[in-house]
């Protein structure tokens, strides 16, 4: 029986450490060229904080890109294929 690992590299806890790990992935061209990034943190009682990097107009505007992510995300909650 193999064991196969379900996570590869720093925990997933460690906010820092897998920003490094992404910021790492990107300079390394594993995501194919990234023009613009967003963070959404979360805050207690509070609406969340948005940071967005990169060309954030157009077709990257972030209004857009987070409705995109949206849909994404309750279409995939309600599919069995994403």
């Amino acid at each position: 029986m193999k064991i196969i690992p379900l996570h590869e590299g720093p925990s997933l806890k460690d906010i820092p450490a897998q920003l490094r790990a992404l910021a790492d992935s990107i300079e390394a061209g594993t995501h194919g060229q990234v023009d613009t990034l967003f963070t959404l943190m979360p805050r207690d009682g509070d609406f969340p904080i948005m940071h967005g990097w990169g060309d954030v107009t157009g077709l990257n505007d972030p209004i857009i890109q987070l409705n995109l992510a949206l849909h994404w995300h309750c279409r995939t909650l309600v599919s069995r294929t994403p």
